[in-house]
């Protein structure tokens, strides 16, 4: 049997239905920091170990922290009656420190049952010895041996490997110097073969440093373990331990996007987001958790789920986002989560369907017998009236009645400066935002005019609409 064949056998026996990771997937939680995007002091740790619901950490300064993992909320545990903090899955404090120095290297080794795992990373290499009761002086097998310099990134490629584990079945590598965690969903069987999963980075040719910590980013993984449901990376880097839970079903990177531009733009707390997520919504309850606290799921089905991103986002400028769902049968199924980032202003213009620049939904405001209307081909805006048009993402707004946005928000119509009458966000409305825009008196060169706005040094999408035509 060629050592392929032997692969596909291994690969064939596997249960299809079992969580498993994702490549680019964002962590659920992080220890040692109040948010995702956050570089506080937090945890250098070199070397973990994890027992009994207890995760163990030796870091930079000679200590050995205990965390009770029971404080974190397992990927399956229903956390709609949480409330309070903006990131329930972000912080843990240590519940026992000790003095005790820890010899550096230690998470360079991983054994399961006669199965021994060795990173070599001089050699940019991990050697593995699947049965050691036979003494065999040579590995059985060597990942990352055959890439050269000039070889092209792949997913068989180890630079720089500093850290292993293996728990039986799955086998993790921490690369340092292409700030990514490679996951093989079974033991490899032969030299180089290629692993499953790049955790870190989005695929398996990234290499990017991700200076700016996010939920899927990793910038050095020192040290691994995984405790049969969470894989914990030290990264020593952005001074965390992030946490990867493997998912029942998969939900990709570009998933969540803005309600109404319908693109992947940071989220905006109270704004409407769209989650593109198949089945989902079709059958039993959808729950949406962003850093783990509970969003509001204003509509589902089978394609798209709409919520409204809590208002209270904490001071970071990054989270993670996964869905839940418990069926009629007391079972309950989870996705991998996925990274978002978050802004205090992001504007999305609302449009009909189609190709982009999409029509955009606008009414005549101005003192028009139109007022009201719809702007149609049969009913263009004028040069120089007053047009209303929706978005989602604008922000804070004031405390009066008006609810007038905060940041200052500009209008550009075919690439001229337009003025805003006003932007608010009416009484009672749930994350749409009424815009008031008047049309230049030049308007009208064309039949179809462009229009997007600005917010925060943020643009929106472009829309277009109907202008009855000027006098040439």
């Amino acid at each position: 049997m060629t050592r392929r064949l032997t692969a596909l056998v291994a690969a064939m026996v596997t249960s299809i239905s079992a969580a498993e990771f994702q490549s680019g997937q964002a962590a659920r939680a992080v220890i040692g920091q109040s948010s995702f995007s956050s570089h506080e002091a937090g945890i250098v740790a070199h070397a973990l170990s994890a027992s009994r619901a207890r995760l163990y950490a030796a870091d930079a300064s000679n200590h050995l922290l205990t965390f009770d993992l029971t404080r974190i909320p397992g990927p399956k545990d229903d956390l709609s009656g949480r409330s309070g903090s903006a990131c329930s899955v972000c912080g843990f404090s240590p519940i026992a420190v000790a003095n005790q120095a820890v010899t550096r290297g230690v998470a360079t080794a991983a054994a399961y049952g006669k199965t021994v795992v060795l990173a070599d990373p001089s050699n940019h290499r991990v050697l593995i010895w699947r049965d050691t009761s036979l003494a065999a002086l040579r590995p059985d097998v060597v990942l990352g041996h055959a890439a050269g310099s000039s070889s092209p990134i792949s997913a068989s490629t180890l630079t720089d490997p500093v850290s292993v584990a293996f728990d039986g079945k799955r086998l993790f590598v921490g690369d340092a110097a292409l700030h990514r965690v490679l996951v093989w969903n079974n033991l490899p069987v032969y030299d180089d073969q290629p692993a499953d999963v790049v955790l870190g980075q989005a695929d398996f040719a990234s290499t990017a440093a991700n200076d700016v910590a996010g939920a899927s980013t990793v910038r050095n993984p020192a040290a691994l373990v995984f405790d049969g449901t969470n894989l914990y990376v030290a990264d020593a880097a952005d001074r965390r331990i992030l946490v990867f839970t493997p998912g029942d079903t998969s939900l990709t990177a570009d998933s969540v996007v803005n309600a109404a531009s319908l693109s992947a733009t940071p989220l905006v707390a109270g704004g409407l987001a769209t989650i593109r997520a198949k089945g989902y919504g079709d059958s039993s309850p959808v729950e949406v958790f962003l850093n783990g606290v509970p969003a509001s799921v204003l509509s589902t089905t089978a394609e798209e789920i709409q919520i409204q991103v809590p208002f209270d986002l904490g001071a970071g400028t990054a989270g993670s986002l996964y869905l839940r769902s418990e069926h009629a049968n007391g079972t309950v199924t989870v996705t991998n989560a996925v990274a978002v980032r978050f802004a205090n202003a992001f504007p999305g213009l609302y449009a009909f369907g189609g190709q982009e620049p999409r029509a955009g939904l606008l009414l005549h405001a101005g003192a028009f017998a139109e007022n009201g209307v719809p702007v149609t081909s049969e009913s263009p805006a004028k040069p120089g009236e007053v047009i209303t048009i929706w978005g989602t993402g604008l922000g804070d707004v004031s405390d009066d009645e008006d609810g007038t946005v905060v940041n200052a928000l500009s209008a550009w119509i075919d690439g001229s400066a337009a003025e805003v009458v006003s932007a608010k966000l009416p009484h009672d409305a749930l994350g749409v935002y009424e815009i008031r825009i008047v049309l230049p008196a030049d308007a009208g060169a064309k039949e179809r005019a462009e229009l997007y706005v600005s917010q925060a040094g943020n643009t929106s999408n472009t829309v277009t609409f109907p202008v009855e035509r000027g006098n040439p």
